[in-house]
């Protein structure tokens, strides 16, 4: 199928971040919220948000195996990937949430990775780049010094190398934030992590309103308890969760506040703060004056 001759729907809703920043987490909730049940969804239920690197949604759609591809080829099919994914349902109502770590860049045919065209909007979870250098560290089963690397790497990107996922450009922390705060083709609604963990109500309420699903307080309060983090721990050490990394002992962590402080070095900290201080102003994580205020 040719994407340029369908009709294209405008059903899909990313759920955008760099990697360790809440978005599996914020999956539960809205798994938990659109199911609407008294019980906790099971962790296999974010299936219906699957990531959308996915190289076997990759062949069945587009006929090719991009592990067979070059990296840049196969961005070059991603477009149009997703434009015919969104035929995929006789609802004219339902919407595709799609989980993603690529900053949003363009092909090499300066087309964009991710189309307006199908696109009702991003939400964006952001969080603050020293917890996420540890998480990003324990979740991948690699020392700290590689992701602190990597997150002020401007080129950098993760996955696409004969296994796992397609390759996803990522760029550094702070440029992944601002590929998709500066685009202004989707519209985009940004929350912090830090704001999901200690205002849930107002936080998780603000993206259903977003989401345009039905506000309800009730079923609000009763998703956000429905997936909270202690909880989710406890469902993976019961049954395992798939998306865990294979060398990583536990994909829910600790989810805390400040964690890097038992991890981080002075001189890391340093070359992360430094690196991204305009952002970590921007978004609170430190003062005019450079004070670290998390």
């Amino acid at each position: 199928m040719n994407a340029t001759t369908i009709d294209l729907k405008k059903n899909i809703m990313w759920l955008a971040s760099y990697p360790k920043s809440g978005n599996t987490w914020f999956r539960m909730f809205l798994a938990n919220y659109l199911k609407n049940d008294e019980e906790p969804v099971s962790l296999d239920e974010i299936e219906s948000t699957p990531i959308a690197s996915s190289p076997v949604d990759f062949e069945e759609t587009m006929g090719f195996n991009p592990f067979e591809m070059g990296l840049d080829e196969v961005d070059l099919y991603r477009p149009d990937m997703y434009k015919i994914i969104t035929q995929d349902t006789e609802d004219e109502n339902e919407v595709f949430y799609k989980k993603i770590h690529d900053a949003y860049t363009l092909n090499t045919n300066n087309i964009p990775i991710f189309p307006a065209e199908v696109s009702i909007g991003a939400v964006y979870f952001v969080r603050n780049p020293l917890d996420v250098c540890v998480s990003y560290a324990n979740h991948s089963s690699s020392n700290i010094k590689r992701k602190v690397k990597l997150i002020l790497n401007e080129k950098g990107d993760v996955a696409g190398r004969k296994t796992g996922q397609l390759r996803q450009i990522m760029l550094s922390w702070k440029s992944h934030y601002d590929s998709w705060k500066s685009q202004t083709e989707i519209p985009v609604h940004i929350v912090r992590y830090e704001d999901m963990k200690q205002t849930p109500m107002e936080t998780f309420g603000a993206i259903i309103k977003f989401l345009k699903l039905d506000y309800d307080k009730e079923r609000l309060g009763r998703a956000i308890v429905n997936s909270d983090f202690k909880l989710l721990q406890q469902m993976e050490a019961e049954t395992g969760f798939k998306e865990k990394a294979q060398f990583c002992e536990n994909f829910f962590w600790k989810g805390t506040i400040g964690n890097y402080k038992e991890h981080l070095s002075e001189k890391q900290i340093e070359r992360i703060v430094t690196y991204s201080k305009e952002t970590m102003i921007e978004l609170g994580y430190i003062d005019s004056k450079g004070k670290l205020t998390v």
